[in-house]
């Protein structure tokens, strides 16, 4: 499923829903018919964002085309006021700082791409993601990080995880 095209616009998503979501990617890799991702889910701040940092981050996320139709629904919602801009507001504030809904945008958003690259339609994904909350003392981050970063040593597809271009630490290398 992943060649290097399909790896290098994952990555690009991924980063997208990164810069929306509020959750941070800490490391990751994508091999070639699955990924893995560390992220930091922080708390939803106290304090809800305004209506341009919520489009700011939209517009990190959609294209321009769909920015259109975004940018609209919130002059109506503010022109109008009240409980309608309420609602609009808590709609994408839902969308944030959630494990399960950066799941679900990025592996939406992928396979709308990929079924319109490769001409066809359906599920993409065999099954729901599966999840691992890392508590504790540092040294369990960085053994789940390590983890991460060798899946493509172990897989026989680089010598060191530097060498593989679709991983965090080559990124951060």
């Amino acid at each position: 499923m992943f060649r290097e095209h399909e790896r290098d616009v994952f990555r690009k998503i991924l980063r997208q829903v990164e810069a929306f979501s509020g959750v941070r990617v800490l490391t990751w890799t994508i091999l070639s018919n699955h990924f893995h991702v560390l992220l930091e889910v922080p708390p939803r701040p106290a304090v809800e964002l305004r209506d341009d940092e919520i489009l700011d981050r939209c517009r990190k996320l959609y294209s321009a085309d769909s920015m259109i139709a975004t940018e609209w629904e919130f002059a109506e919602a503010q022109r109008i006021g009240g409980r309608e801009l309420q609602e609009l507001r808590a709609r994408y504030m839902k969308r944030m700082w959630d494990l399960s809904e950066f799941m679900k945008t990025l592996k939406q958003k992928f396979t709308m791409w990929f079924n319109r690259e490769h001409d066809r339609v359906g599920v993409l994904w065999e099954s729901r993601f599966k999840s691992v909350i890392v508590e504790g003392h540092w040294s369990s981050l960085l053994t789940v990080a390590a983890y991460i970063d060798l899946n493509s040593v172990r897989a026989g597809l680089a010598d060191d995880p530097k060498d593989y271009r679709w991983c965090g630490y080559c990124e951060a290398v």
